[in-house]
């Protein structure tokens, strides 16, 4: 018995050895391992800016396992209608740097597509497509890499199509009312909301993939007139919030002192329960929910199970939780919470797009210069765009 387990052993070690010694070949090199997420669904593709385009987002996670680093040469994304090419979203040298980040780093800084041993990154892609030339019904991603040595593998990846829905996003009202409401870090790929990846349950997840920050500007560029450490000096404070569709409330939190703005502190300790100091969640129906954060303590008027129409004041304005001004953070997204879920596009039923510049006028002045308005209808305001929202 003895004589056979030895006899097992070292045919063991024998096939162990062999292995050792067995260089990869394609199609076997490729030790770039991919995880492709459009996440939640396929329906980021219905956003649509003034511009006549539709956007989508959708994240590319890498790690190499390799045993030497790896470079991301190119990234091309292609939209296809059935086994037709609609357009390729080509990205290389700058314009690559601009959408990778590794998990280690700044997400927001541009940065060279390297992957080290064992590190990983993510592709932020946001293709953009003219609506006219045809309605794409599938993504493809390929990604060409460079490994060094024989073992880094090198070559072209393509990544499995991901279909897009023709079903178009929510429609809303405007959860704000008046004129000059900006949309800070509104729906870009260089939105801070966009590249907010945190990982909850060993899931990367990007709930404000969508959202947007409303402030308030005046006529001198500026979103506040005064004491800018005095919550009462901006615009946009205490303004009344609207209950964005039918629903009922499924999460409310008030009680969270507000922030000094721009003073560089929080009033309390940001963790994941004050994040969004005092908000509320509204439950839309159909797995869709919409997030109202940074409320004025003591204003909220709705309570957990009540329900409301579109319109209906649920609170005002404030600044409180990670907020260092007055502002609204407004999000859809696919579960009741600002961070476990995955964010949504939506688009507003109607509202007007203002062109405007600031002008310099010396001395730090600045001046609002508007330019032509926009009549615009069921589209969700892009990144730093002016909007004026009437009354219904």
């Amino acid at each position: 018995m003895r004589q056979i387990i030895a006899c097992l052993a070292a045919t063991l070690a024998a096939i162990a050895g062999l292995a050792a010694e067995i260089e990869p070949v394609p199609p076997y090199n490729d030790p770039l391992y991919m995880r492709l997420v459009a996440s939640p669904s396929p329906r980021e593709a219905a956003v649509l800016d003034g511009g006549g385009r539709k956007h989508s987002a959708f994240e590319v996670y890498l790690t190499n396992f390799a045993r030497t680093p790896i470079t991301i040469t190119k990234v091309d994304v292609t939209a296809r209608i059935g086994d037709h090419d609609l357009f390729h979203d080509e990205r290389a040298g700058r314009g690559l740097a601009a959408i990778f980040a590794a998990t280690a780093n700044d997400y927001m800084k541009p940065q060279a597509p390297v992957l080290k041993p064992g590190q990983s990154g993510i592709l932020f892609l946001f293709p953009d497509f003219v609506p006219e030339r045809g309605m794409p019904d599938s993504f493809a991603t390929a990604i060409s890499i460079t490994g060094e040595g024989p073992r880094g593998g090198s070559g072209t990846i393509d990544i499995g199509s991901i279909p897009i829905s023709k079903d178009p996003p929510i429609v809303i009202a405007p959860p704000l009312r008046g004129d000059h409401w900006m949309a800070v870090n509104g729906p870009a790929n260089t939105s801070a909301h966009r590249r907010s990846v945190l990982p909850v349950d060993g899931k990367p997840m990007i709930g404000q993939r969508y959202a947007i920050d409303w402030v308030q500007v005046g006529d001198d560029a500026q979103t506040y007139t005064g004491d800018k450490s005095d919550n009462r000096s901006y615009h946009c404070y205490d303004q009344p919030i609207h209950a964005a569709a039918d629903g009922k409330i499924v999460e409310v939190k008030d009680g969270v002192i507000e922030n000094v703005p721009n003073s560089g502190k929080m009033a309390v300790q940001i963790t994941w329960d004050t994040v969004a100091g005092n908000h509320i969640i509204e439950d839309f129906g159909n797995g869709l929910y919409a997030a109202y954060a940074h409320l004025r303590p003591g204003s909220i008027r709705v309570k957990v199970g009540d329900q409301v129409h579109a319109g209906d004041v649920v609170a005002h304005l404030g600044n409180t939780g990670n907020s260092t001004e007055p502002h609204l953070h407004f999000q859809v997204c696919t579960l009741p919470s600002f961070i476990e879920s995955e964010g949504l596009p939506f688009a507003i039923d109607k509202f007007t797009r203002v062109d405007y510049k600031s002008e310099k006028l010396g001395d730090g002045q600045e001046k609002l210069v508007i330019g032509t308005t926009h009549e615009v209808t069921k589209q969700e305001p892009m990144e730093n765009e002016l909007d004026n929202f009437a009354a219904p």
